[in-house]
């Protein structure tokens, strides 16, 4: 099966978001303890405002500056990451082709090539528009699904689920 795509700043933030939530327990997770801390910082909000005390304003506002700050910092960092990785690395630009056989998976792009046999990924994650396949526990490489067919991305998950753990 060959695969000819072209990476887009899109597909590394994407790729970003599923490898951050590449298990359902860390997504629910992360869901959840976002809930609860918002919940918490809103139900402070509304004790402050309808019994302002400048006291307990003052004891809460390093509090309300956190969650702000934690918010802001899961929302923009890993598009910030995926951004400026994608723009420093010169191999993520330009024609790449992919070619999954029985031996492996067989990458080819603008300045270099790999053959990575299919005992060397570990695992692999689908996302909502790519397929990631891990060779570490950090380190992936991306397949967009916008660059596959119907049959193409049937044949894909098959090819993944008999050489990869998933």
């Amino acid at each position: 099966m060959q695969i000819d795509y072209e990476l887009t700043l899109r597909d590394f933030i994407d790729a970003f978001t599923a490898h951050r939530y590449r298990t359902v327990s860390r997504k629910w997770l992360t869901r959840l303890f976002m809930s609860i801390t918002l919940l918490l910082a809103v139900l402070l909000l509304i004790g402050v405002l309808v019994k302002p005390n400048p006291q307990d304003t003052k004891i809460l506002m390093p509090y309300f500056v956190f969650v702000f700050l934690w918010i802001g910092a899961m929302l923009v960092l890993p598009r910030w990451s995926a951004r400026r990785q994608f723009l420093k690395q010169p191999g993520a630009h330009g024609p790449r082709t992919v070619l999954l056989d029985a031996t492996g998976v067989h990458w080819r792009w603008n300045g270099g090539s790999s053959d990575i046999d299919w005992k060397n990924y570990i695992r692999a994650v689908e996302g909502k528009s790519q397929f990631l396949l891990y060779t570490s526990p950090a380190c992936f490489n991306i397949i967009p699904k916008r660059a596959l067919s119907s049959e193409g991305l049937i044949e894909l998950r098959h090819m993944l689920n008999q050489n990869t753990i998933r």
